[in-house]
């Protein structure tokens, strides 16, 4: 089963190029142009990962990521933008509003399907591991479950 990406931006072009890339590399897309849909469809479509845009109409971004992740089993999140490229908004986005990863746009398609794939790989892992587990004991149950 493939993995489902919700993509959240509100430019038609960039949402065309965005999944093109993702399908291209085998990725199942839902598409949303604006924060309320994003969180919306994050509810219907369960998506393995969101990629939304930091500036959105109806919910900014970075609050679109904060709702998601105050959700029972958020999926990932990775914020996009062109216009907050301080890296204190960064930091800001993941400490403040939960994001996992802020890309700056244009991200290159190979550095986008990257972190994609990094923070798909992350999830499996966080699922298969039991939440009390941690440190050397997630380790050590990392190397029972390879095994």
């Amino acid at each position: 089963m493939n993995k489902r990406i919700l993509v959240a931006d509100d430019d038609r072009m960039t949402r065309k190029m965005l999944w093109a890339i993702l399908n291209k590399a085998g990725y199942d897309i839902v598409l949303a142009e604006d924060g309320q849909a994003a969180v919306d469809l994050t509810v219907s479509e369960k998506p393995d990962l969101v990629l939304t845009d930091g500036l959105l109409p109806k919910l900014h971004g970075f609050l679109v990521c904060k709702t998601i992740k105050e959700m029972d089993c958020p999926p990932k999140v990775v914020i996009l933008t062109g216009v907050y490229t301080k890296p204190t908004y960064k930091w800001e986005a993941k400490k403040e509003y939960g994001a996992d990863d802020v890309l700056l746009k244009p991200a290159k398609p190979d550095e986008l399907l990257a972190c994609i794939a990094r923070h798909l790989a992350a999830a499996a892992s966080e699922m298969r591991m039991p939440a009390f587990m941690t440190g050397e004991e997630a380790l050590i149950g990392e190397v029972a479950l390879a095994s």
